[in-house]
């Protein structure tokens, strides 16, 4: 049900242009807004590389006060892109750009009778009349959101570091989207499930980890890491904000 949702609920409309000298990585960028249309932020934007939910993650960015975010990207091609505001549900959009391109992320055109037919949730509500801005639908019932908790972070032998968290979720239908980005490299990552999904598609719940080596980038006390979780209707937690712990 998941795939027949984004196939008949999301649709991107795309402003491209050509970087003039060729040389520039590709980059998305855009602004997100609230139901009255003002800015949205802060949140959190993470790219997967192909089709989304295809759990590829490898970056993201922070969406800063006014609600604009810019994520490089490391190359052209298809890319799930997951909008993340505490209060709101997260919104999933496909791209596909060329190498070397910027695009600007416009609003969505978003059937909402075909969604709350197929999820039974509120009606959402339609996109700005600006096609620069791109709105969050508000979580109208946090009852059915999933949890993180008892987030740990530690130094491993060998330049490694973990982090561990454990994720319920009332409806038990988590996702792949247990997600972690790492600022300081830019990095995003899907950490890994205790087992399996299930026959339904949906991830268990339990203790997930993730483990990373460190870089230079890296500065202990310091370094932020942000972490969510989202469940497949896209009911999701609060952004974690985490330091990297002293050494």
């Amino acid at each position: 049900m998941r795939n027949l949702l984004f196939l008949h609920c999301l649709i991107a409309t795309l402003l491209i242009g050509c970087v003039g000298n060729g040389e520039l990585e590709a980059q998305l960028s855009g602004q997100v807004v609230g139901d009255d249309d003002r800015p949205l932020g802060p949140g959190l934007v993470m790219v997967e590389r192909g089709k989304v939910h295809a759990g590829a993650y490898e970056g993201g960015a922070l969406i800063a006060n006014t609600g604009k975010f810019e994520v490089p990207l490391p190359g052209g091609g298809t890319w799930g892109v997951h909008l993340f505001n505490d209060n709101y549900s997260y919104l999933p959009v496909e791209v596909t750009i060329d190498p070397h391109q910027q695009v600007a992320l416009t609003n969505m055109m978003v059937n909402w009778g075909v969604w709350m037919d197929l999820t039974g949730q509120p009606r959402w509500p339609d996109q700005p009349d600006d096609a620069r801005l791109v709105r969050l639908p508000v979580d109208d019932n946090k009852a059915d959101n999933p949890v993180i908790q008892n987030i740990q972070m530690k130094y491993l032998p060998g330049g490694l570091f973990q982090i561990t968290a454990d994720v319920s979720d009332p409806t038990h239908d988590l996702s792949r989207m247990i997600l972690a980005f790492d600022e300081a490299t830019g990095g995003g990552y899907a950490m890994n499930p205790p087992g399996p999904p299930n026959a339904s598609g949906y991830y268990p719940e339990g203790s997930y980890s993730l483990k990373v080596f460190t870089s230079a980038k890296h500065v202990p006390g310091k370094s932020m890491w942000h972490l969510v979780v989202s469940d497949a209707m896209c009911n999701n937690t609060p952004i974690q904000h985490l330091p990297m712990p002293p050494k």
